[in-house]
């Protein structure tokens, strides 16, 4: 009995004060937002640029697209080396060469030398062998040893050329940098 006289009287307590001080508390908060309206003055009229013509007749218009001299890619250009773009794509040529670990090499009776073994950044594990293709550029095996594979790349040089460039994958750990 005591406790629901404790429970009553707390109940008419608290909605005692809910129902008075409701009316001041809307008309303090409504009082608030009218004086809070921020006033944000005209930004400043810009002036009007003079436009100018190009008067430099002896160079090349700054404003106009450059003229290509040089050939479009896959171009043969005569003289420059080439690589053989229309062999068909390999499977490890979608992915870069950081993309790559060098693993290990074998020895293997199948191919007459060693082989290597490298892993993908998604943990796949492939043999490759010399003559076998990786990497964005064109790159093809060319040496396998014990601490690294040699991969000699082609870059396209912008003029329709390609230039050749060799490039080591090494072992983790192992001295020497990547770029022969």
């Amino acid at each position: 009995m005591m406790k629901k006289l404790a429970l009553l009287s707390a109940a008419a307590l608290l909605g005692a004060c809910s129902q008075g001080s409701q009316q001041d508390l809307v008309a303090y908060t409504e009082e608030v937002k009218a004086a809070a309206i921020p006033s944000v003055s005209p930004l400043p009229a810009m002036p009007e640029l003079a436009q100018m013509s190009y008067t430099g007749s002896a160079f090349r218009n700054p404003y106009e697209p450059a003229p290509l001299s040089a050939p479009g890619p896959g171009t043969n250009a005569p003289g420059c080396p080439q690589p053989n773009l229309d062999r068909k794509r390999e499977e490890l040529e979608s992915l870069g060469l950081d993309q790559f670990t060098l693993v290990g090499t074998m020895q293997t009776n199948q191919h007459q030398g060693q082989v290597a073994l490298v892993s993908t950044n998604q943990g796949r594990l492939y043999r490759v062998a010399e003559g076998d293709y990786l990497g964005l550029n064109l790159g093809e095996v060319t040496q396998i040893t014990q601490e690294f594979i040699m991969i000699e790349e082609w870059v396209p040089a912008g003029d329709g050329c390609w230039q050749q460039r060799e490039t080591a994958l090494r072992l983790p750990g192992t001295q020497g940098s990547n770029r022969q």
